[in-house]
């Protein structure tokens, strides 16, 4: 191919490194994990798609948090129900892992309940690998950039990238009031950053969630030194 006509292609991979590794959907569709979906409204810029924040609650007052194991609230047409035990503990830990590595920059990780403890846990309700090669040809060859982003516009998520959804809730550990609950989908962007790994989509959306919770709690306790989520 001359090199004239790499030109184009050339200009989409310098400008696909520096997108952002995951975008927040366009819907979500919710599971039965939560007790009460009435409550969920439409989450402000920086929250999640669906969410309820209790007005009122003193979040300077708890100190410490237990942090519930993940577990899975599968849709039905999720990919979950197809992947082995194995495949859906995986993510469970993984989802885990990336949520204590944030929250226990701001609290301690205990494991019993008190006056100063929230409660947190969450649930995958969706997981969805990339498509690796329809992936990468969708942000590298023009025509395909530009269908990929009709789709975008058209659905709220690109061709082939891995997507994730998640419900999640915060209680006082000793009333079990709920505090917060949330329903979000995050679905890959087109970059070239882990385009060699199906499931790098899912793990960035994880790694997103877990530092946007860490900085919602952080700021609403009052801090003024609270990292962003990137």
């Amino acid at each position: 191919m001359p090199f004239i006509k790499l030109i184009p292609i050339i200009i989409l991979v310098l400008l696909s490194a520096g997108c952002a590794r995951t975008y927040q959907a366009r819907y979500v569709e919710t599971s039965h994990f939560l007790d009460d979906y009435s409550l969920l409204k439409d989450g402000e810029d920086g929250d999640a798609l669906l969410s309820f924040w209790k007005p009122g609650t003193n979040w300077a007052a708890y100190k410490k948090i237990v942090l519930e194991p993940v577990i899975t609230s599968k849709l039905p047409d999720s990919d979950l129900n197809d992947m082995t035990h194995a495949e859906n503990h995986r993510l469970q830990e993984l989802l885990e892992y990336r949520m204590r590595e944030a929250l226990k920059k701001n609290f301690k990780l205990v494991a019993h309940s008190g006056a100063d403890t929230l409660r947190i846990q969450f649930a995958i309700t969706d997981a969805e690998s990339s498509i690796l090669l329809l992936d990468l040809y969708t942000s590298v060859y023009p025509s395909a950039r530009a269908l990929s982003l009709l789709k975008m516009l058209a659905t709220g998520t690109e061709s082939y990238v891995g997507k994730a959804s998640i419900e999640g809730k915060i209680t006082d550990s000793q009333t079990g009031e709920l505090l917060m609950a949330s329903a979000d989908c995050r679905a890959g962007g087109k970059t070239l950053l882990g385009a060699f790994d199906s499931w790098d989509d899912v793990e960035q959306a994880y790694q997103y969630w877990a530092s946007q919770l860490n900085y919602q709690l952080c700021k609403k306790q009052g801090h003024t030194d609270c990292p962003e989520p990137e």
